[in-house]
């Protein structure tokens, strides 16, 4: 009986892995089109086949979509777009989940679902007002321009996976830091945070994504070319009758790689957000 038992269990783990290999073969296709298509010329990309190998490498693409498309300069900006907007999305988001969790006050649960609703808002509602609120501000040549709006559409789905965290937290570890002498502040970045810092990288993850592979808002309050993002910059490429491919592939190639640096460091940590939860509870 115990046998049987292993066997199906050996054939199920031998299902699941083999349904998971499929699932990554999948998921590196398009990434190894992507690499072979940035080192090859036009002709060749449009006679040869999908995935052959380049006749020649061309590493002038590289050269040419860094300097001449500008993705350099693109590239840091959304750099500095993003990590100014994860940086205040992480504290305003984690600061109000602990307000509303566990300081708890007269319509907390109210405040919390007006907070909660802004997850249900198109973005595509809010481009007008918000674009005439930064024209009277004066904004649309800066950098806030965006900024300002990334952290607001980001804050909410921020509070809702913090709060949900917090939840399985035993309020046990403040009252010992409040008996210890720790005011609410001091107890909250020195005991709350640090057992945060799962559904953190979780939050941090989600929003620079997000932030990194947006295009509507940019292309719609950034007026300043110098301050393009890289989804912008990437529209530099198509000409008015043909397309640099192998550039193009090339910067788009770039971009990626900070994605990927980023889930690889901070993948372990996402992981224990999904599960942390429950384990406490």
């Amino acid at each position: 009986m115990m046998s049987k038992k292993r066997s199906a269990t050996k054939l199920t783990s031998y299902i699941v892995y083999c349904i998971m290999l499929v699932i990554a073969i999948i998921q590196l296709v398009p990434l190894v089109w992507l690499v072979l298509i940035s080192f090859k010329n036009n002709s060749e990309i449009q006679v040869g086949s999908i995935f052959s190998l380049p006749k020649e490498w061309l590493f002038s693409n590289y050269s040419s979509a860094w300097v001449q498309g500008q993705v350099g300069d693109n590239f840091v900006n959304s750099i500095i777009v993003g990590t100014v907007t994860v940086f205040f999305v992480l504290l305003l988001s984690s600061m109000m989940a602990y307000g509303l969790t566990r300081l708890r006050f007269k319509f907390s649960n109210v405040l919390m679902l007006i907070l909660l609703a802004g997850v249900m808002v198109p973005i595509h509602a809010t481009l007008v007002p918000l674009f005439l609120l930064l024209k009277n501000l004066g904004l649309l040549k800066t950098q806030l321009a965006i900024i300002l709006p990334y952290i607001t559409t980001s804050i909410p789905i921020g509070i809702f996976i913090l709060s949900s965290f917090l939840r399985g937290l035993p309020k046990e570890l403040e009252e010992a830091a409040f008996i210890d002498g720790y005011g609410i502040i001091r107890s909250f970045f020195q005991v709350i945070v640090p057992l945060l810092r799962p559904a953190l990288a979780s939050v941090g993850i989600f929003t620079f994504l997000h932030v990194w592979n947006e295009l509507l808002m940019a292309a719609t309050f950034i007026q300043k070319s110098s301050l393009r993002t890289l989804p912008l910059g990437l529209m530099n490429f198509s000409g008015e009758y043909s397309v640099e491919w192998g550039p193009l592939c090339a910067a788009m190639l770039i971009s990626t790689i900070p994605l990927i640096l980023i889930y690889i460091y901070f993948s372990e940590q996402m992981e224990k957000s999904f599960t942390a939860g429950s384990i406490l509870k």
